[in-house]
């Protein structure tokens, strides 16, 4: 079997990957002809047999409607990347004699009328699209900070070692109860995860199957159509839930940039960094993979 690019960053995959090991994105590993479909009674659609998952807490309301903004927030963030890339596009053929500085200046304030209501939409979310897991993360940073800035003032000799010692025990009690629950929320999102991939994959299922029937004359056009236009909402929703949860996840995983660049120099001392097995599927895991391809969960560590 060929390996396949992922359709979504382009990147290289395994044979049998059933997700996108650099950005998680789900590969769709159904074939066409190949699902299976639960005995149904007359009149009732087919559905795809799913593997059972495992029974997980709902998301709360709250939850979903933060997600929903972030993952928006992205797709804000994707759109303003590529009309900045064509704003140095028009900046270079300009500088090249390709355009002249009237055609030039006339294309830049074209991009910006279409960048304007981006950029405010985009300071708009940024202000709400908070979920408790970052918030969580937050609250660690600033921990964080605080058992650094007491190390700082032990060190110069500005703070008393009693007064270190009782602070030192509290912030660090502290900083250990946001890594548990920090643990605990990443493993609770992975599992949403996991299930709104599933659910996903049964409405674009359905979706080709209604199509189908349509096609046979099985189902009359306006009854499709109806149909086509609630799961096409349901699906616009758990994309942008899947985006925003995968936005967030990717950000709660991210150690601070000074954590990074020791990571790198420790690397290249060490040489090539051995393989890992997945903690959740143990599938064998490429090095710098931030998700696995067989199970899709965001690797930690």
């Amino acid at each position: 079997m060929s390996s396949q690019p992922c359709p979504e960053c382009g990147r290289k995959l395994k044979p049998n990957a059933k997700f996108c090991s650099y950005c998680g994105v789900s590969l769709n590993t159904r074939q066409k002809g190949g699902a299976t479909v639960q005995p149904q009674q007359a009149g009732e659609a087919p559905s795809m047999k799913i593997e059972s998952v495992e029974e997980v807490e709902a998301m709360p309301p709250s939850v979903e409607t933060a997600l929903i903004m972030r993952g928006k927030l992205e797709r804000l963030r994707s759109q303003r990347a590529a009309l900045d890339e064509e704003q140095e596009t028009i900046k270079v053929k300009q500088l090249v004699g390709e355009l002249s500085e009237k055609e030039a200046t006339a294309q830049s304030e074209k991009l910006q009328t279409r960048l304007d209501p981006i950029l405010k939409e985009t300071e708009d979310l940024e202000k709400k699209a908070t979920t408790p897991l970052e918030q969580l993360q937050q609250k660690k940073h600033v921990q964080e900070g605080r058992l650094q800035r007491l190390e700082e003032l032990r060190k110069s000799g500005e703070v008393d070692d009693a007064i270190y010692q009782r602070l030192s025990s509290e912030y660090g009690t502290k900083l250990a109860e946001f890594n548990q629950q920090l643990e605990s929320e990443i493993s609770q999102a992975n599992k949403w995860l996991s299930n709104l991939e599933d659910n996903k994959q049964q409405l674009e299922f359905d979706k080709e199957t209604l199509q189908v029937r349509a096609r046979i004359d099985e189902v009359s056009k306006r009854d499709v159509n109806k149909r086509l236009k609630t799961i096409d909402s349901e699906l616009n929703k758990l994309t942008s839930i899947i985006a925003g949860l995968r936005a967030t996840l990717g950000t709660a995983a991210s150690p601070p940039r000074a954590s990074v660049k020791k990571s790198v120099r420790s690397k290249k001392k060490s040489g090539k960094t051995p393989p890992s097995n997945c903690p959740h599927c143990s599938s064998k895991i490429t090095p710098g993979n931030k998700w696995c391809y067989s199970c899709g969960r965001l690797l930690q560590g």
